[in-house]
């Protein structure tokens, strides 16, 4: 339930591209920056590079708690396609993170017209499919890669702000069993008359 309306919050800010070119215009190919990241939604329109909000959840109520802000995200080039046993290397070398390695993704980049999805959040460090980035004007330099061969490299900026959506959150009734053994069979080392216990159990988790 929380995807779901984490798309419908995503789909009111609409659709977001960014790259080299001023942002899209309508949503068709011939309307994109040659290189950048595409995120699902519809067309914004600008005239200007948008700044795409990655969006939060506060959750109060019952179960009190917070979803960490991000954007499901995909990579493309206009000049690279996506074709058999590429990858695409995306790394935020904006100034700042700590450490020597710069957040980085290396996402597929096999099929259609974009790579393999990852999430952008907020943060200092990268993580499994998550590429950290900051609030405001992020620097990113990418490589289309074939094993150890680069076919394609080259950077772009992208701008990303924070919004946080309340919501409420109810416990829902767990249904729970409790299993006793009454008598106990030790040469067939098993239970041969077992009492069950149900209830229900009020919780946010699983």
């Amino acid at each position: 339930m929380k995807t779901t309306f984490l798309k419908k919050v995503l789909g009111l800010f609409g659709f977001a591209v960014i790259g080299l070119m001023v942002a899209v215009t309508s949503g068709y190919a011939q309307d994109l920056p040659m290189v950048g990241f595409l995120f699902s939604g519809r067309s914004v329109g600008n005239t200007g590079q948008a700044t795409v909000p990655l969006v939060g959840i506060r959750y109060t109520g019952e179960c009190p708690g917070e979803q960490v802000a991000s954007a499901r995200s995909r990579f493309y080039s206009k000049t690279t396609r996506p074709a058999p046993e590429l990858r695409a290397v995306i790394r935020n070398v904006t100034f700042g993170f700590p450490g020597e390695t710069k957040p980085f993704t290396d996402r597929e980049y096999f099929n259609g017209d974009v790579s393999e999805d990852f999430d952008i959040r907020f943060g200092d460090e990268h993580k499994g499919r998550f590429l950290a980035v900051r609030p405001g004007e992020n620097q990113f330099e990418y490589e289309i890669k074939r094993g150890n061969q680069v076919l394609e490299s080259g950077g772009f900026t992208a701008s990303f702000e924070e919004r946080t959506i309340e919501q409420n959150r109810s416990a829902r009734n767990v249904w729970r069993e409790k299993k006793y053994c009454r008598r106990y069979d030790k040469k067939k080392k098993r239970c041969i008359d077992e009492d069950v216990h149900g209830y229900y159990e009020r919780t946010c988790g699983q």
